[in-house]
């Protein structure tokens, strides 16, 4: 019998979009401060202007406390190819990418019963043309995925010791997210048994 998480990594290997997907340790992220720094150096544009960005997304300390709620985690990334280092349309294409692959997942996880879990992506969200922090609420909260650099995990680390590949070649862009999770679900006929 397999699990809801087995069962969820299956349908994110079969997304079009996806590079590498696998279960991960969540033990091997590291919460460093200099990390969340590059977010203050605001290199996307989008530091203080979005719901799930710094510095409103928490600090890296109550980011830490979230991620090591869980037990369990299954990394993902999606690989872009761009014209150069120069394409900065092509490189939010893949991470426009990352962010419907994260989506998908997340509605499969709901599907197969999941309940305690979190997704995290990579930059800005992408669900509206225009953020509405901070004048009004957040028009999508259920699609707000924290970027994982926000939390202060260093990237490169945590693929490279997951045994993912953090470079892809010339002129590509990879981006990266991850699930965190606690609990085996098990399906039996059309119910979630946790």
């Amino acid at each position: 019998m397999t699990t809801a998480a087995e069962q969820l990594l299956t349908r994110i290997r079969e997304t079009a979009l996806v590079n590498q997907a696998d279960f991960f340790d969540p033990d091997v992220l590291t919460y460093e401060d200099e990390i969340r720094g590059m977010c203050a150096q605001n290199t996307c544009g989008r530091y203080g202007t979005a719901w799930n960005c710094p510095p409103v997304c928490g600090t890296v300390k109550e980011l830490e406390t979230v991620c090591r709620h869980y037990k369990k985690g299954i990394l993902v990334n999606t690989v872009k190819r761009i014209q150069d280092s120069f394409d900065w349309q092509g490189m939010m294409d893949g991470g426009r990418d990352l962010c419907d692959i994260l989506e998908a997942a997340d509605g499969a996880a709901r599907a197969l019963g999941m309940a305690d879990y979190r997704i995290f992506g990579s930059g800005g969200c992408y669900a509206c043309e225009a953020c509405s922090y901070p004048d009004e609420p957040c028009r999508f909260p259920d699609k707000l995925f924290t970027p994982i650099e926000a939390c202060g995990i260093n990237v490169m680390q945590t693929a490279l010791g997951s045994g993912f590949k953090y470079i892809n070649g010339a002129n590509t862009v990879t981006y990266f997210g991850m699930i965190l999770y606690n609990g085996e679900s098990r399906r039996l006929g059309d119910y979630a048994i946790i």
